[in-house]
């Protein structure tokens, strides 16, 4: 005999992937899989827009890196690299070779001083790019650069032969590297206790970082040799470094980068010194620690429109929103590296294309697959068997697509018979009246949201609710709500 128990309602999927917690002790609002889906602006599960490509003809290398170089005459190129050459985006959207004969695989880096674009691979001797023409960087720049960064008027390079070495230029000229008392270098096999390699330099507010895998080294001032040197050694923080080189975004007046264990906030190391606490990554840290590990290659960005830091870890992309502090993934892109432009328009890289991101729903014509997994909801605090009845579901479809909604029950696979697919439809206005559960709807917003309704079948103490979509439409689940009645104990 059974009876009719209370529903179960989720409104709340701020939270975004979790790994951290025990499966039957994660808080609803949080997911057991984000894929190919984020925390929207409004709170909801919405899948992420997708992208296009550029160029329509593709080259024949996977393309690697890219950077905006920008002159002060306003003229702007997007260059893009990988397989040993370098492209530039014409105005038609195709790739046009602007130099060939680099390492075919070493990973291009790019920095823009005094209208010049300085490019390093930590393989072929430095070079520079005018707009026009690419060549040699002339003041005898370390012939292994990498890695090129400007910090108040001087352009630093890592090598990649000496792990414990920085270079810098001269004040204000990327073409001088050898002028006594002005250009010069930092070598910090006298200033860490023990080895290391470095792996990344970045500007935070107004202190030159240098990033170790196991130190962080942190200066201030504004001239760092010769007898007029005021550089100082504001910080050594040991313990913590990036697991390698691209993986630190500034955000605003904070800094993130990934290191073994996660991503971590350098505000949080710097003004506290604690190895152990504050991770940004904490709720996918079990994740991210096993990916980390194994990763190859390396890529992040900073997305400002969606309050994105994005990190490649291989073939996956995991996207954190520091507005909301969740944590989702992007799967089954064809993403190489990426980075963004002074108008924050974020491009990927991949193979043999430049896609621009934000554009359409789809990956240049691959339908994504979104797939969103709740945690494991108690449907009994009793330990009573319950058995869900209706599932309502509040969604904002552009257009007409299918979701297959799955059901589990009691950390059990899910049996074919709890598989479903439903259609959904954008509504017209005139029938928002179909929508029942009018407190998780905002009536002004805008949005034209609908309710589908389907039985659901089975039973158990806890079930877990999965929505899986493939398609070139637009999804957002707005809430989601269980009808439920009540069986006997167990």
């Amino acid at each position: 005999m059974t009876q009719t128990a209370r529903p179960i309602r989720i409104s709340d999927f701020t939270g975004g992937e979790a790994s951290i917690f025990p499966i039957t002790r994660m808080p609803p609002k949080y997911s057991e899989l984000f894929q190919n889906c984020h925390v929207s602006e409004r709170g909801t599960v919405a899948k992420i827009p997708g992208y296009i490509k550029v160029n329509t003809t593709a080259v024949a290398q996977s393309l690697t890196s890219g950077f905006e170089f920008r002159k002060t005459d306003g003229t702007i190129i997007i260059l893009v690299a990988g397989g040993g050459k370098i492209y530039k985006k014409l105005i038609t959207g195709e790739l046009s070779e602007v130099h060939t004969g680099l390492d075919v695989n070493a990973k291009v880096y790019f920095i823009a001083m005094n209208n010049l674009c300085i490019i390093c691979n930590g393989v072929n001797a430095p070079l520079k790019y005018d707009g026009t023409t690419v060549s040699a960087l002339g003041g005898t720049p370390p012939s292994t650069s990498y890695k090129p960064h400007v910090h108040k008027g001087r352009v630093w390079m890592l090598e990649r032969t000496n792990k414990m070495l920085a270079s810098h230029s001269a004040l204000n000229n990327p073409e001088d590297y050898t002028t006594v008392n002005d250009a010069g270098y930092i070598d910090f096999k006298y200033v860490l206790k023990t080895g290391d390699e470095l792996v990344d330099i970045f500007t935070y507010i107004d202190l030159l970082v240098f990033v170790f895998r196991n130190h962080i080294v942190i200066y201030s001032g504004t001239t760092p040799s010769g007898a007029s040197s005021n550089f100082v050694l504001t910080q050594l923080i040991e313990g913590s470094g990036a697991a390698g080189t691209d993986t630190t975004q500034g955000l605003g007046t904070d800094a993130v980068f990934a290191y073994i264990g996660g991503v971590k906030s350098l505000q949080q190391v710097v003004s506290t010194g604690n190895m152990t606490q504050g991770n940004v990554s904490k709720l996918v840290d079990p994740t991210l620690t096993k990916t980390i590990k194994t990763a190859l290659t390396f890529a992040s960005a900073h997305y400002a429109k969606y309050g994105w830091y994005l990190l490649m870890l291989g073939s996956t992309v995991y996207i954190y929103s520091y507005k909301w502090k969740a944590w989702g993934r992007i799967t089954g892109a064809d993403i190489l590296g990426m980075f963004t432009t002074a108008d924050d328009t974020l491009y990927f890289v991949g193979t043999g294309f430049l896609y621009q991101y934000d554009s359409g729903w789809d990956f240049a014509g691959t339908e994504p697959i979104l797939h969103w997994k709740t945690a494991w909801l108690p449907l009994s605090v009793k330990g009573n068997v319950e058995y869900p009845s209706i599932l309502k579901m509040i969604s904002n479809p552009a257009d007409q697509t299918d979701v297959i909604i799955s059901a589990a029950y009691n950390l059990n696979n899910v049996m074919p018979d709890n598989l479903q697919t439903v259609t959904i439809n954008a509504e017209n206005v005139t029938y928002i009246d179909s929508v029942s559960a009018w407190d998780s709807v905002d009536p002004l917003d805008e949005i034209q949201y609908t309710e589908t309704r389907l039985p659901l079948f089975g039973s158990g103490i806890c079930m877990q609710l999965g929505f899986k979509n493939t398609s070139s439409k637009q999804v957002e689940i707005a809430d989601i709500s269980i009808e439920t009645e009540m069986g006997m104990g167990i």
